[in-house]
C-alpha cells in the first residue's frame, strides 16, 4: 500500500511541474524538461514495486517515456492530457 501511496505522489509530483512548465512557455519555446526526466526516472522506480497490475503498469511506462520527450509548451500539453487519463485508469 505505501508504493501505491507513492504513486499517487510522484504522478501529482509529474502533473504540478507539467502546470508549471506549461503556464511558463510559449508554443514554440524549448522547455528544460531536467525536473520530469528525474520524475520520470522515480515513477519508473515506484512503478516496480506499487502493486497495481501489469496492464496499469505498461501505461505508466509508457507515460514516463513520453514525459522524457517532450520539450515544447504544446507537447507537455499532450503530456498533462495523458496524465489526466493515466490517472483516470488507474481509479477505475
Amino acid at each position: 500500500m505505501e508504493s501505491d501511496l507513492s504513486l499517487t505522489k510522484i504522478l501529482d509530483k509529474i502533473k504540478n511541474e507539467l502546470t508549471s512548465k506549461i503556464s511558463l512557455a510559449k508554443n514554440t519555446d524549448k522547455i528544460d524538461i531536467t525536473i520530469l526526466s528525474q520524475q520520470s526516472k522515480t515513477l519508473n522506480e515506484v512503478i516496480l514495486t506499487s502493486k497495481i497490475s501489469k496492464e496499469n503498469k505498461s501505461m505508466l511506462q509508457k507515460f514516463s517515456l513520453t514525459l522524457q520527450e517532450g520539450t515544447t509548451a504544446k507537447s507537455l500539453r499532450y503530456e498533462k492530457q495523458d496524465l489526466e487519463r493515466v490517472i483516470s485508469n488507474l481509479n477505475d
